[in-house]
């Protein structure tokens, strides 16, 4: 589909056009999990890449060309008339793909090319983290309500391991040291990272045994994990920690890398932590802690990373890590022109204010 003011052109693409036209010269994305890759497993996985469309705005050069300002991959469920972004609950954030910064104006006009070529009651955006793309939509959409939130916990400006490890709670450190020396006196226990595609498959088959021991039971899709793993270390952005104890394997981690430039003079490279598992044989000995320092190690000395985050959740473990606290939000937007989105509105807007107006009373 194709639309356009004076200005601007709109265009609805394919997730497999919008691949093979822009995989080359797609912008530095934040986290691994807002790239192409991570986006193309997450549509073909788990929600099925028919679904998909990639809204994009364009600006009209004055050589006759179009310009690519923004695109936005949502899912189009036809069957509820929902659209929603392109995410899963492997996903932390799902953001629209920024080529150029965007001002209001264009973000709006956007907005209102999907709203208007698109049949639709309600839409999710989200988990979102960026303020401005939540100030626009919260000022375009008049009935909207926040979805969910989810805490995610980080820390910036990391630039020395050894620094980094005295920040951590003394009781943490006292913890690890002890139970290292407890493991170290009654087996042999080794570490390592893999960092290349040729290690990988003996590394995942350990990582399924170990999930499937732990107290996570099973994985919800290994061709979803598998698929973005692999695409991480084809780019030199994964890290796969694996703990083993007498050569069986005990504790798994997936770290992700991501770099992405602050503004010309500055760039922040960031470990996402995306996995973690341990079996429960071996819980007395802290082999998830164990091995979390060793990757700390790894990423802040070797890799240079000057920022770690976890994924989502604000688990009290999280707090000993990191130090900081961040909320991203799903944010439901409703249509008022339609008839299920009107009744949407009276449902989830109006009457839940109702009954939270009489509890307060």
């Amino acid at each position: 589909m194709l639309a356009g003011s004076e200005q601007y052109i709109y265009r609805e693409l394919s997730l497999a056009d919008f691949i093979n036209q822009y995989q080359h010269s797609l912008p530095e994305a934040k986290l691994f999990e807002l790239t192409l890759p991570w986006l193309a497993a997450t549509a073909n996985f788990m929600v099925g890449a028919n679904k998909v469309i990639i809204h994009c705005l364009y600006k009209r050069e004055n050589t006759g060309d179009a310009k690519i300002l923004i695109a936005w991959p949502l899912v189009h469920d036809h069957l509820v008339k929902q659209i929603s972004s392109l995410t899963s609950f492997y996903s932390a954030l799902a953001e629209p793909i920024v080529f150029e910064k965007p001002n209001k104006e264009i973000f709006h006009q956007l907005i209102s090319s999907i709203e208007q070529g698109s049949t639709w009651h309600s839409m999710l955006f989200g988990p979102l983290e960026n303020r401005f793309i939540q100030a626009s939509l919260n000022d375009y959409f008049a009935f909207k309500r926040i979805f969910s939130k989810t805490d995610n916990i980080y820390q910036e400006n990391i630039y020395d391991y050894q620094a980094y490890y005295q920040q951590r709670p003394s009781q943490l450190r006292n913890t690890i040291k002890r139970r290292e020396k407890k493991l170290k006196k009654a087996h042999n226990y080794r570490i390592e990272i893999i960092t290349e595609l040729a290690d990988f498959s003996a590394a995942f088959n350990a990582y399924k045994v170990i999930y499937q021991q732990s107290w996570k039971s099973d994985e919800f899709s290994y061709n979803f994990i598998e698929q973005v793993c692999k695409s991480a270390l084809a780019e030199k952005k994964l890290r796969f920690g694996l703990l083993w104890v007498n050569e069986e394997p005990a504790a798994a981690q997936l770290w992700f890398l991501q770099s992405t430039n602050v503004d010309d003079n500055t760039s922040m490279k960031t470990a996402s932590i995306f996995k973690l598992a341990y079996s429960p044989k071996y819980q007395e000995f802290s082999v998830g802690s164990l091995l979390s320092l060793a990757l700390s190690e790894q990423v802040i000395t070797k890799d240079k990373v000057t920022s770690i985050e976890f994924g989502m959740g604000s688990q009290r473990y999280k707090h000993d890590w990191l130090t900081s606290k961040r909320t991203r939000q799903v944010l439901q937007v409703f249509n008022h022109q339609t008839i299920y989105g009107k009744l949407a509105i009276v449902r989830q807007l109006f009457l839940a204010r109702l009954v939270n107006l009489f509890k307060r009373k």
